[in-house]
């Protein structure tokens, strides 16, 4: 399926400090987002921004990646804030399955 986008924003020394992630963020493309992950994760700097943007589909299948990805950022112990431009179906959805505080959504 793929249609999924990763924009990185890095700073002089080349270590990421912005992710904008948008296009179909749903099962099929699981593989692929994690793939993404995996690659920068060491990339990081000590500050990143995480900027879901208006995705076209939106499963829980990506937010569990994104969840994982958190968590290794914590073992990193790298700052990282989230900004979201999803509508309110794709809200609704993370704050029924009881994800939104921990995807930072309330902030």
């Amino acid at each position: 399926m793929e249609n999924v986008k990763f924009q990185i924003k890095s700073n002089d020394q080349n270590r990421i400090v912005g992710i904008e992630i948008s296009g179909v963020l749903v099962l099929e493309n699981a593989q692929t987002i994690q793939n993404e992950f995996v690659k920068i994760v060491d990339l990081l700097s000590s500050q990143v921004k995480i900027t879901i943007s208006e995705p076209e589909e939106l499963d829980i299948s990506f937010i569990q990646l994104l969840v994982a990805f958190i968590k290794r950022m914590d073992e990193l112990t790298v700052d990282y804030q989230f900004e979201w431009n999803i509508d309110e179906d794709q809200k609704s959805l993370l704050e029924h399955v009881g994800l939104s505080n921990e995807l930072f959504m309330n902030n």
